[in-house]
């Protein structure tokens, strides 16, 4: 915790979802088209969804050429507007064989008598996505004579305002204006951008709103004409990757975040955080410690009651113990090492004999690097060297040496803080896990590397904690911003765990600090670290993924029990149709669970394995995690004689004399004989050689 360090370039969250009243007509006008436009040097597949291109047969049952365009288009507001028809005789495309939208108004200066809006109240079903279709286009001409405005010296026929709505509102998305030099049709192209505007990422419907007294106040009749109302963007791509169940990195510890100084959740909220049947599933519970002492008990007993590990940093050591004679500031003085360390060993003993709760690590300070107003300490990283092998005795002494010692928490993500400890093997060896925060105000665009373990190369290196500060965000743009750190941090850094901040903002100014606001409101990157942490459970293993794509896609798996999650996050504002080919394993069918705009981790129809081999389409700037179950390795039984010959297509042999267990490793390859049958042996085929 500290104070800002970056703003990360995020686009700021604008309206909120629209309400609709809406009613099919996708058999009809949600007509798709492919084009092929060139995009930053590369030819891209182009797609464009049209709204009304105003053919006789009109949309649904409303047929244009009996008059029933006043059933799908109508007036919405605005005191200028006269009547609504459909023109056989003007086509945008001088196509015989359709028409066009004639509108006809009358100005008279006044604010609510010089505009019209009309609006396709029959609407788009389903809703269009704003995130894939960045363009919106149509077709527009007026009438000699019609009423005009001006700007900068330039007769207009007037300022064209185009939008959606947004209850009983409207979200403007961009304007055009038509000089009145022309009577010509006039193509109109107007961006749309769902990332500065939320609302537009599901557009159920269309406004074109004329405003007289935008420049000048416009006066008079106008006549305009409006054809080929249309959306377009970059269509969906197909990608593929290929998942690896043999090519295992490292295992996984868990996802989790912090309830630094807070006293208490609700029953509702510990399910949210920590359920894995109702939440997200947080395997990690940081707690902090205070002079040997935490106000967070409650919370750690219900974190472990739903599957959490609890581990704790301390802020300060007692105030005995610092330079500055007080919790808040100062410096750690080594002359209490012995005492300290008992303080912290008594403290663990006591979580467990007291409240039942078992610690599973101890860090030893938090941010050992920064003095600060609030309750911190400094130490050299001499000083942590020296305390470890104190801190050790002490938990030995106090019936807890399981617990994990943890160093060195330093501000950034960097070697200055652990390495001196961790260079000296008599120490290296003490330390259970390597830990370092993250606010080094990288972005996404560099990455974190892996740190070296240095005497130790079987510790555990774990984020332990990160945040943002600025304002509440809890969009899905923010998300896919956490969404790719937590990739990286896996597959580059190769992290055993990935901690976010704080599980609620506490501190009074509502910012990013946590996965919620201040009222305990979710924000969606507490479910796109529920992709990972609901599914891919401490014990996992990362296993590899080959990937041709912008797609950011990491693999997991449970090695003993067989279970796996692959974990998808689409940051580009398209559809992209992502191949997942399954190498050295197969599954029946994968369960996927999406957060996007719309959806919070949650779980779609299950899809069919073929071939060892899917395909699913990946929502844009969504993460979706694929959750299944490997077949069995079938482990083929022939007997010859006297003798009993087993096979197997791939993995290592277990064999047991009960089928219980314990199981051991045969590291006989396929085909193995087996010559005797006295004691009775059980055997099974393990996808990965045992590690």
């Amino acid at each position: 915790m500290k104070i800002a360090k970056y703003q990360s370039g995020r686009i700021t969250a604008g309206l909120a979802s629209p309400l609709s009243v809406i009613r099919s007509r996708a058999w009809k006008s949600l007509l798709l088209e492919l084009a092929v436009v060139a995009l930053a040097g590369n030819i891209l597949a182009q797609s464009v969804q049209v709204v009304d291109q105003f053919n006789p047969a009109g949309i649904g049952p409303n047929d244009y050429s009996s008059g029933q365009i006043a059933n799908v288009w109508k007036n919405w507001f605005g005191g200028a507007f006269q009547s609504l028809a459909w023109d056989s005789s003007s086509d945008a495309n001088a196509n015989s064989g359709s028409g066009s939208m004639e509108i006809t108004a009358n100005f008279d200066g006044n604010d609510g008598n010089s505009q019209w809006a009309v609006y396709d109240v029959y609407g788009i079903y389903p809703p269009m996505n704003g995130v894939q279709y960045t363009n919106f286009q149509c077709d527009i001409r007026f009438a000699a004579g019609s009423a005009t405005t001006t700007n900068g010296g330039q007769a207009l026929f007037g300022h064209l305002i185009f939008g959606v709505a947004n209850g009983w509102s409207q979200d403007w998305f961009g304007s055009f204006d038509v000089p009145a030099a022309s009577t010509n049709w006039v193509h109109v192209s107007v961006p749309v951008n769902a990332m500065s505007d939320p609302n537009l990422s599901n557009i159920y419907n269309v406004i074109i709103h004329i405003y007289g007294p935008y420049y000048t106040p416009m006066t008079g009749a106008s006549t305009c004409w409006v054809d080929n109302i249309q959306f377009s963007g970059v269509a969906p791509v197909t990608t593929n990757c290929i998942v690896n169940w043999n090519d295992v990195h490292q295992r996984i510890d868990g996802f989790g975040a912090s309830s630094g100084f807070r006293s208490s959740l609700t029953t509702n909220q510990a399910d949210m955080f920590f359920s894995t049947n109702t939440g997200v599933g947080l395997s990690l519970l940081k707690s902090v410690v205070v002079g040997g002492t935490t106000v967070e008990t409650n919370i750690m007993q219900m974190a472990q009651a739903r599957g959490a590990r609890v581990w704790c940093t301390p802020y300060s050591p007692n105030a005995a113990f610092k330079s500055s004679g007080n919790l808040d500031g100062g410096s750690f003085l080594s002359a209490s090492n012995q005492a300290y360390a008992s303080v912290l060993a008594g403290f663990v003993a006591g979580m467990g004999q007291i409240y039942g709760v078992k610690i599973y690590a101890l860090s030893i300070q938090n941010e050992a690097d920064v003095s600060a107003s609030y309750q911190s300490c400094l130490w050299t990283s001499q000083q942590i060297h020296d305390f470890v092998p104190y801190l050790q005795s002490a938990l030995l002494a106090s019936n807890v040496a399981s617990t994990k010692i943890m160093l060195a928490e330093d501000e950034n993500w960097q070697t200055n803080y652990y390495a001196v400890a961790m260079n000296d093997a008599a120490v290296a060896t003490n330390v259970g896990i390597i830990a370092c925060h993250d606010y080094d105000g990288t972005p996404p665009s560099i990455l974190p590397v892996a740190l070296p373990r240095l005497a130790n190369t079987n510790a555990a290196f774990w984020e332990s904690e990160v945040s943002t500060y600025e304002p509440f965000d809890g969009s899905m743009t923010n998300a896919i911003y956490w969404a790719n750190r937590i990739h990286l941090f896996m597959t580059v850094a190769g992290v055993n765990a990935f901690n976010y901040w704080w599980l609620i903002a506490d501190n009074n100014n509502n910012d990013d600090e946590g996965l919620t606001d201040l009222s305990g409101n979710p924000a969606k990157r507490m479910y796109v670290l529920g992709n990972y942490s609901r599914f891919i459970r401490p014990g996992f293993y990362r296993i590899g993924v080959v990937n041709n794509a912008q797609t950011e896609i990491s693999a997991y798996k449970d090695a003993i029990g067989g279970s796996f999650a692959i974990v998808a996050a689409n940051s580009s504002f398209n559809t992209v149709t992502q191949t997942f080919s399954l190498a050295s394993f197969t599954a029946n069918s994968v369960t996927p669970w999406i957060t996007s705009d719309t959806l919070s981790l949650s779980n779609q129809p299950p899809v069919g394995v073929t071939n060892s081999a899917f395909a699913y389409p990946l929502l844009p700037l969504s993460v979706t995690t694929f959750v299944g179950q490997s077949a069995p390795i079938l482990v083929n039984v022939q007997r010859s004689g006297a003798k009993v010959i087993l096979s197997w297509p791939q993995g290592t042999l277990l064999q047991a004399t009960n089928i219980l267990g314990p199981w051991t490793t045969n590291n006989a390859p396929s085909p193995y004989t087996n010559l005797s049958f006295s004691p009775q042996r059980f055997y099974r085929a393990l996808m990965q050689p045992a590690n």
